[in-house]
Order: structure tokens, then sequence, then C-alpha cells
């Protein structure tokens, strides 16, 4: 009995260095999983399935991806189908990059179609009063928290 008691310890003291130093490898292993998310999520972006494509969108938007910014900036552009435009011009908003803002409020202005150009002309307004210092704006972020 004294054996497995001895051998037991043995091992705890063994395997103690290994996992203090876990915490590290969480970390390293958590940068490398956001890695591969965001690049599974760009290569969605050029699948041929619509609804693979938009939800490859969405979800870039979310991790505010600045690799994201151009491909997403081309599906807002030369997409047929308007929903996908859609998804595309919200990511880019949430992303907030200049470029990809700009090309929502350009889009909001010029495009023939209706229903696209309205809902980026309110993406953008939504924008530029998240990113206003007005004091009624932020008395409104307080009261939303």
């Amino acid at each position: 009995m004294k054996k497995y008691q001895l051998l037991s310890v043995l091992i705890l003291l063994l395997s103690l260095p290994l996992l203090a130093s876990g915490g590290e490898a969480a970390k390293k292993s958590s940068t490398l999983t956001k890695e591969i998310i965001e690049a599974n999520y760009l290569a969605g972006l050029s699948s041929d399935n619509c609804g693979l494509r938009n939800s490859c969108a969405y979800f870039l938007g979310e991790m505010k991806s600045e690799k994201a910014v151009i491909p997403l900036m081309k599906m807002l552009r030369t997409n047929d189908n308007v929903c996908a435009r859609l998804v595309a011009a919200l990511a880019l908003i949430k992303i907030g990059d200049e470029r990809g803002v700009y090309l929502v409020k350009r889009t909001g202005e010029l495009d023939d179609d209706q229903r696209l150009a309205r809902m980026c002309e309110q993406f953008y307004k939504a924008y530029q009063f998240e990113k206003s210092d007005s004091p009624g704006n932020q008395e409104f972020r307080i009261a939303a928290n």
C-alpha cells in the first residue's frame, strides 16, 4: 500500500510543473483558435452558399476583423443578393474601419436599390451616433448599461 501512495505522490510532484504552465498554453491556444476561426470565416466569404457567406460576414463583423474589410467591401459593391450586401454593410459598420464606413455611407447615398440605400443610411447614422461625444449620447449610453 505504501508503494502505491509513494508512486501517486511522485506522479503528483512530477505533474505540478505541467499544471502550472497550463495557463500559458491556454492563452496560446485561444489566440491560435481565434486566428483559425477568422481564417475560416474569411474563406467562407468566397463560398457559393449564400447562407454561409452571410453568416461568415456577420461573424467577421462581430469579431471586428480588420482582415475582413476589403473582402466585405467587395461583397457590398459586387454581390447580386441584396441581403448579402446588407449583411456586409452591417459588418463593415461593426468593424469601424474608415474605408468600410465610407463605403457604407456612399452606398446609402448612391445605390439604386432603395431598401439597401435606406438601411445603409441608418447604419451610418447609428455609427455616427455611437461615435459622437454629445452629453445626451453619454447619458443614453449610461442608461442603456
